[in-house]
């Protein structure tokens, strides 16, 4: 299988790779001495150089650097910080994260009016689009972006989009139009001596010659990639070349030299953490192992791959997986596997492609089927021979029939099965619907009793037992003193005390801040309650949350927050805590991190705590993740939909 290098879309940082070679000893050692904006620049850079060597200090300093740009407000560097952590998430295959971050970042861009960040940040996300197949998306996010370029004049920046370009057309078979654009970027990373680029436009030529037959030409550009990518140390990219040059080397009936390449791919791309170049090389070396006939280490191979696969939703890799392990049991005769991993591997390729595959399909059906009454068609055979030629005639009118009828059964079954499954699926439906519409109920029904207890304790109970304390001290006063007064002034403080008691619960209940404030004012206050006779430091910051959300969105996400710190202070033991609050295009999103021992699923899967955050998180559609933070702690993200706060603000009004 080809495997296409990564994109050349990092252009924030681009102009810095055409200069000398970074020393990120002495960059860590700067950034201990600055503070500021300077402080701010100098970890991005940090960022940026460390993700091809170590992805996960990669994605440290880029949080550090997010946390320190929006503590102090300057948009355009949290603009360029998320673009940062946007470049992270795409050398760890996680796109859909990429996109979200390069757009967050161009939408502030476009406010500050800087149309050339704005079109650099484009090409990203078309970098972004393509590795998710979505080549329409990702050639109107490059154009647009090569239109602004061309228009400046601003040729390091034609170049990058010279090169996804020339990607989008590879993926659309149009190999000569791609060389064409890959000859165009290379022109200008010459010009600039820029080895990425150089490198990167190599690989891609070497995918277009082989598309083209080419194969010796193949090979010779990828291994001058590969070693360009080795001056650099890009070990993401070194396991991509070997993978190619295993490809390539398998081609022409070098499998010594094949299996050499993949397993020295299988090295790097596990010490790069790029599980899909070590997912492809998996199921690459499963392929090989059933050309030999090691079916068994073959299908091991193969599991392995989907796993990845399946982690990390990388569904070209799911369609090879399934593919070979199709072929691998009709080689072996198990027709009904075979079956049932070519029906596995159309799905997938129906999710990417769109393309309906029934005739192999059913070829497959009728030699499962055919198999199964193999030995009886056989016996009739036999005992036939005997017969003559009119008996032969009316047995073969009998023996269509009976497919016929087999095939019509066969046909009428899969239509009975299919509607059966749609209407099993609208009732689910339904049901979740109404289990819903159940929860929202319970949830609204259980906040308003909390409104009613609270406005009980706090007018009722909570001014009878202040004035009964008033009446208490001024009867205490007229009494002589003597004995008496000490216990009178001991039940003076119990009544103080229930007052003040009583008062917390109050507003524990239904915190006032909440409802005369908003979210961030709420949130900072149960922070300070919280954690203000506690040995953990915390941080709060919030971005673009000026508006109001509706009481039953902001509601949830307060107490979900309110039941995150809860938990973390019980079970964590660590000594800091930091909560982020901000708004994207299309959603809120609330970030919990701590420095304890770590997630644990069993406390998520069992947890009282944890089964009401999930009740609440589904009153608003929306999704929370929990996960290991790179300090070793815990962190949980929530994202509610803006969709489901414009309804809760207009069944409010």
């Amino acid at each position: 299988m080809r495997f296409i290098f990564l994109a050349i879309c990092l252009w924030f940082v681009l102009i810095h790779g055409f200069s000398q070679e970074i020393d990120l000893d002495s960059l860590e050692q700067q950034a201990n001495t600055l503070s500021g904006e300077d402080k701010v620049k100098v970890l991005s850079e940090l960022c940026w150089h460390y993700g091809p060597v170590d992805i996960n200090k990669s994605e440290m300093y880029g949080r550090e650097a997010l946390h320190l740009a929006l503590s102090l407000g300057d948009s355009l560097l949290i603009a360029y910080v998320y673009n940062d952590l946007g470049t992270v998430y795409y050398r760890k295959s996680e796109y859909d994260s990429a996109i979200v971050l390069y757009k967050i970042s161009a939408r502030i861009r476009d406010k500050a009016g800087k149309p050339d960040l704005v079109a650099a940040s484009n090409s990203k996300i078309g970098a972004a689009y393509q590795e998710l197949g979505k080549f329409h998306l990702s050639a109107e996010y490059q154009i647009k972006a090569l239109k602004y370029f061309e228009e400046s004049g601003d040729s390091i920046r034609m170049s990058q989009c010279y090169n996804n370009l020339a990607r989008v057309y590879y993926d659309n078979h149009e190999y000569y139009k791609s060389i064409e654009y890959n000859n165009r970027a290379l022109d200008i990373f010459r010009e600039y001596n820029y080895t990425y680029g150089i490198a990167t436009v190599s690989g891609s030529l070497a995918l277009c010659y082989e598309m083209l037959g080419d194969l010796e030409r193949a090979i010779s550009e990828m291994e001058k990639a590969l070693s360009l990518f080795r001056q650099i140390n890009d070990k993401s990219n070194i396991a991509t070349a070997l993978l190619n040059l295993g490809h390539l080397n398998r081609q022409l009936k070098n499998n010594d030299k094949g299996i050499a390449y993949y397993t020295e791919s299988l090295q790097y791309s596990k010490e790069a953490d790029d599980m899909h170049t070590y997912g492809v090389t998996i199921s690459n070396i499963a392929n090989m192992l059933t050309e030999k006939g090691n079916y068994q280490k073959a299908i091991s191979y193969y599991n392995e791959a989907l796993d990845i696969a399946r982690e990390s939703g990388i569904k070209t890799l799911m369609h090879q997986a399934f593919r070979g392990l199709s072929e691998l049991y009709e080689k072996q005769g198990k027709f009904d596997k075979a079956l049932e991993f070519k029906q596995e591997q159309y799905n997938i390729r129906d999710s990417i492609y769109n393309i309906e595959k029934y005739e192999q399909i059913s070829d497959l059906q009728a030699r499962y089927e055919t198999e199964k009454k193999e030995q009886a068609i056989k016996l009739l055979t036999a005992e036939n021979q005997i017969s003559s030629m009119q008996i032969k005639r009316q047995r073969n009118y009998i023996l269509v029939a009976i497919v016929g009828f087999i095939l019509l059964s066969l046909i009428g079954i899969l239509w009975y099965n299919r509607k059966r499954l749609q209407q099993q699926a609208a009732m689910e439906t339904e049901k979740n619907r109404y289990r819903k519409q159940l929860l929202n109920a319970t949830v609204e029904a259980t906040e308003i009793e909390r409104k009613r207890i609270a406005r009980e304790l706090h007018d009722g109970i909570a001014q009878q037992l202040t004035g009964l304390k008033m009446a208490w001290q001024l009867i205490a006063g007229e009494k002589s003193r003597d004995e008496s007064d000490t216990k009178l002034l001991e039940i003076t403080k119990t009544l103080d005390h229930t007052a003040d008691e009583v008062r917390n619960l109050s507003h524990q209940m239904m915190p006032r801040v909440l409802a005369e404030a908003g979210l961030v004012p709420a949130l900072e206050d149960v922070l300070e309650k919280a954690l203000k006779y506690s040995s953990v430091s915390w941080e709060f910051d919030h971005f673009s949350m000026d508006d109001r959300y509706g009481e039953k969105t902001e509601l949830a996400i307060f107490r979900i927050c309110q039941e995150l710190i809860n938990n973390s202070l019980k079970h964590s033991g660590g000594n800091k805590l930091s909560v982020q609050l901000f708004k994207n295009k299309n959603t809120i999103v609330l970030m919990v991190e701590d420095n304890g021992k770590g997630f644990n699923p069993e406390l998520k899967k069992n947890g009282i705590g944890m089964m009401n955050i999930a009740s609440r998180v589904d009153t608003v559609n929306g999704e929370i993740s929990f996960d290991n933070s790179p300090e070793g702690g815990t962190l949980v993200t929530l994202r509610v939909p803006l969709e489901q706060v414009a309804s809760t603000q207009s069944e409010m009004l």
